[in-house]
């Protein structure tokens, strides 16, 4: 399964990328914080 990290301070469209991207079969990673949205791509 691949991997995506959604990083968007407006909550609503985050929900709306992460469903949508899970409905395809991706894994998400979210926030809507750009420090800690680098924090989870180093990971």
């Amino acid at each position: 399964m691949q991997k995506i990290l959604v990083i968007e301070d407006e909550p609503t469209v985050r929900e709306m990328l992460v469903l949508n991207l899970r409905a395809e079969k991706f894994e998400v990673l979210e926030t809507g914080d750009g420090v800690e949205g680098l924090n989870l791509a180093r990971e």
